[in-house]
């Protein structure tokens, strides 16, 4: 079973195919077999479909301002 979050090459293939042609999304959604919800995270942001997001609080203070902290 494929997780519904990550969509192999072919399928990105088929879905940008699929986008270039005007397909809706449930038609993408049922030629590919996806749900309709990761079919429409695809076509909206198809460059950055994939990419890791910073999970974490952003650092208040640097490397070298820890460093100056600790002497």
């Amino acid at each position: 079973m494929r997780l519904a979050s990550t969509h192999f090459s072919e399928d990105q293939a088929q879905l940008d195919i699929m986008i270039q042609l005007g397909f809706s999304t449930l038609q993408m959604r049922r030629r590919i077999t996806r749900s309709r919800c990761c079919v429409r995270n695809y076509v909206r942001d198809t460059k950055a479909h994939g990419s890791a997001k910073p999970t974490r609080r952003p650092r208040i203070l640097n490397d070298r301002d820890e460093r100056s902290a600790v002497r």
